[in-house]
């Protein structure tokens, strides 16, 4: 098996090795993270008919006094909040509940429509709102709670997103005459599986209204922050209206949707399945560089400083790459964009990693080749998955991330080296290192990067070649200098100088001629 492996590597070139070695190491880790993605995913939302995703919004609007801007704006904006809906091809239909203050004996109003409390069209929802009867609201709390917990209770689509948008600029009237605490409310939002909970409200108001979005994601937007104050509200209505949308995610690694409140588990299982891939084309690369020195092709040392090395980088890489991909996964037009963008981060991450475990390659050039390497996975896993499946094209998405990650390590090592060294094995295998300030050991140890013959008297580190400023440098071990009877330790060597032991001849080359190499 040693002798076929080192026929096979005097075969190929160094990037080419590599590449192979990245692909086959990236394709036996999706192997195994295709066995934790079956049990670690959550379940992926799959549309039980064509029809286009359904989402119902009740606004839940203040209209006390005070509140006679936000309630123009509410009539102006509709049609741009309806419109931005639209665009993100959703079945929307709105509603409104009007209330004040229910302890000065000022009722909730519901809006009515033909179709019942909700209507898909803006135009006449606007009419509507247009007759909405102001209230007083008496002292400042108002009774947003009883509010809340009436719009909870409203006839929503069963297969519909069920949202609530509060906006009022005063703090909720604790207790209320239903709702007596906000514990209580939680309680009903929960009860009636309601989705998210936006709130448009004072800056003075957020402590006490964010803790009930304990259970009820949702963004807060502060009234008086827009570019004309509060007068400007009707502007607030498309952002809102863009983030009411965003009611899936996609993952870094899946072209499935998973709902809103998975996020924090869709990053962990991310995080997990990249640190997996990692392990793989690290522990991959590290022994075909070892079979590249003859070297036994991965020591215990070796395994666990790959394995933690890599995990640790792969689970940075999954984990920043979720968190860029997630907020454009729900724009259409940068899904593709975003993907790239992850796979690059995650394959220049593990590249950089790389630079620990081969010798004297520069952390730069790691993360330049596992860039380039990572773009090109994301590139195969995006235009084979329709041709072949989800699960095949990130399978052999994986084997293109690999190979290309190894590739372009090795290929920009190369590129970029100041001098190297030539190990002629034998006539008719040679096999190059770069030189640089990690000493490259030759040994009889099992760690050393050009092996030795104990039987030949070579000792566990015999010695050592390096470059250090201008001048390469081989240092011998004082014990063997001293057995062999040599006078100085310390050998500079200029480029063509060539050294043997036993069967192996080293030879310097330097920068200027590269080229003919």
């Amino acid at each position: 098996m040693t002798s076929l492996r080192q026929k096979q590597t005097r075969k190929i070139s160094k990037p080419l090795l590599f590449g192979l070695w990245g692909a086959g190491g990236c394709l036996i880790a999706s192997l195994f993270g295709e066995i934790f993605l079956h049990f670690a995913l959550p379940p992926a939302i799959t549309p039980v008919t064509p029809s286009i995703p359904k989402v119902d919004i009740l606004f839940v609007l203040d209209v006390t006094a005070s509140m006679n801007e936000e309630i123009n704006g509410v009539k102006e904006g509709i049609q741009q909040f309806s419109q931005e809906l639209s665009s993100q091809k959703l079945d929307a239909k709105i509603g409104l509940i009007a209330f004040g203050d229910r302890l000065y004996g000022e009722e909730s109003q519901i809006l009515s429509f033909p179709d019942g409390v909700f209507t898909a069209d803006p135009t006449l929802f606007r009419q509507k709102v247009a007759e909405i009867q102001q209230v007083n609201g008496g002292d400042a709390p108002e009774s947003s709670l009883d509010a809340l917990n009436l719009a909870a209770n409203q006839p929503f689509r069963s297969d519909s997103t069920k949202v609530i948008l509060l906006i009022t600029d005063a703090p909720p009237q604790v207790p209320d005459l239903t709702m007596k605490s906000l514990d209580e409310v939680n309680q009903s939002l929960k009860t009636h599986n309601i989705n998210q909970l936006h709130l448009v409200i004072q800056p003075s108001d957020q402590a006490i209204y964010r803790q009930l979005q304990a259970n009820n994601p949702g963004e807060v937007f502060l009234l008086g922050e827009t570019a004309s104050g509060r007068q400007g509200f009707a502007k607030i209505l498309p952002l809102l209206g863009e983030t009411i949308a965003q009611t899936t995610l996609q993952s870094l690694q899946s072209n499935q949707n998973y709902a809103t409140e998975d996020r924090e588990r869709l990053l962990m299982v991310t995080s997990v399945w990249t640190g997996i891939l990692a392990i793989g084309i690290a522990l991959a690369l590290i022994m075909g560089q070892n079979a590249y020195l003859r070297r036994r092709l991965l020591g215990i040392a070796e395994g666990f400083q790959g394995t933690f090395g890599s995990v640790i980088a792969g689970i940075i890489a999954g984990a920043v790459g979720q968190l860029i991909f997630t907020p454009i996964s729900s724009l259409s037009f940068l899904i593709l964009l975003g993907r790239i963008v992850g796979w690059m981060l995650l394959g220049g991450l593990l590249g950089g990693g790389m630079s620990f475990f081969v010798p004297n390659l520069r952390r730069i050039r790691g993360v330049q080749g596992g860039t380039i390497g990572g773009g090109m996975g994301a590139a195969g896993f995006l235009l084979l998955s329709p041709l072949i499946g989800e699960i095949g094209g990130r399978l052999l998405g994986g084997v293109i991330l690999g190979f290309f990650i190894g590739l372009m390590i090795a290929l920009l090592e190369q590129l970029s080296r100041q001098a190297y060294l030539l190990v002629h094995w034998h006539e008719k295998e040679t096999t190059i290192l770069s030189l640089g300030d990690t000493p490259i050991i030759l040994g009889s140890h099992q760690n050393a990067h050009i092996p030795l013959s104990k039987a030949e008297g070579f000792y566990p580190e015999t010695a050592k070649i390096f470059q250090q400023g201008e001048e390469i440098i081989m240092e011998y071990n004082a014990d063997y200098a001293q057995a062999k009877g040599m006078k100085k330790l310390i050998h500079p060597l200029k480029n063509g100088d060539t050294r043997k032991f036993g069967e192996i001849r080293l030879e310097v080359q330097s920068k200027d001629i590269i080229s003919s190499s």
